[in-house]
């Protein structure tokens, strides 16, 4: 079923001029887009294996964790309509790369709860997000998530909270000294690479037929944390209370970096697809009424083909 809702909405991005997007891009999506951007049929096919991917991926950890209340396949499924809502997002964008390495740390940071000593996980995480960073820059507001999840999940130790520093330094000295050994360092290229902290852009650009799929969204996203904090003393593992918690704080630090992003389009909302995947999952597990949770995600569905089939006629009219 992934396969098909995903080429459903995906179908739409055949029309368009432009396949990639390099909004907040660090150098290493930079290189690939390089390599792929001539080759427009490879980086559709590369996007859409990269999201059904990380789909199944998310739900691995998260069943195995046992974030959710149940094991679901929910997760995943949600990942793929949330990661293709918007036309800006069908795009081989920094995202699609980035998110990979975010499952990762968040699995990093889970695992925190059932470490005697987490130095090495901590250090992981912190690796990984510097990492990821090193697709799509704004993954650095994610850093926090780090000692929020020490503080929710285990004792204070310093050791632990110092390691985070060493893992997301690693991966740009590294980086920087790759530049440094094939002669690529120079004052032009640190100030290429660096441009986007400096040169923000506070503009948010949309298209005003989102305003249903807006207000869709907003509803399932109000219905979905009522129901966790209300829900929030009756689980009945801790476990799954403190996960859930981390998912909240994810949800947060991620639309902080939305705030700051150089140009804030549909595709800086990819970043949210994670959290918003479990919280919103959640939610759905927890109506007793399955009709009605089965009409509450078609209603979504249909509000993302509808944006998508008037991108398609916007440009099969040009």
């Amino acid at each position: 079923m992934l396969p098909l809702v995903l080429l459903v909405m995906w179908v739409f991005v055949l029309p368009k001029p432009e396949i990639g997007n390099t909004e907040n891009a660090f150098p290493l999506f930079l290189y690939a887009f390089q390599s792929l951007r001539e080759q427009r049929t490879l980086t559709v096919i590369v996007s859409l294996l990269l999201i059904v991917l990380q789909a199944f991926f998310l739900t691995a950890v998260i069943n195995r964790q046992g974030v959710l209340r149940d094991a679901s396949h929910l997760p995943a499924l949600l990942y793929v309509v949330l990661m293709s809502c918007f036309p800006e997002q069908l795009s081989f964008n920094p995202l699609l790369f980035a998110n990979f390495f975010i499952i990762i740390f968040l699995n990093s940071i889970f695992n925190f709860f059932r470490s005697d000593s987490a130095v090495f996980e901590v250090f992981d995480a912190g690796l990984f997000i510097g990492v990821a960073s090193l697709f799509y820059w704004p993954c650095l507001f994610l850093f926090p998530l780090i000692w929020a999840g020490l503080y929710v999940l285990r004792p204070f130790d310093w050791h632990e909270w110092a390691a985070s520093f060493t893992g997301v330094f690693l991966p740009f000295i590294f980086f920087g000294g790759i530049l440094y050994w094939f002669d690529m360092l120079s004052f032009n290229s640190m100030k290429a690479i660096l441009e986007p902290f400096y040169n923000v852009q506070f503009s948010t650009a949309y298209n005003g037929t989102y305003i249903i799929l807006f207000i869709i969204l907003a509803g399932i996203l109000i219905a979905s944390l009522f129901r966790f904090f209300q829900d929030l003393n009756t689980f009945a593992r801790i476990r799954t209370r403190k996960f859930l918690a981390i998912i909240v704080w994810f949800f947060i630090f991620a639309g902080l970096s939305y705030l700051v992003s150089v140009k804030r389009t549909m595709i800086s909302l990819s970043f949210l697809a994670i959290p918003l995947s479990v919280i919103m999952s959640n939610y759905f597990l927890s109506l007793k009424n399955k009709l009605l949770a089965e009409l509450v995600f078609l209603l979504l569905l249909a509000a993302v083909i509808y944006n998508q089939v008037l991108y398609f006629l916007q440009f099969s009219n040009f």
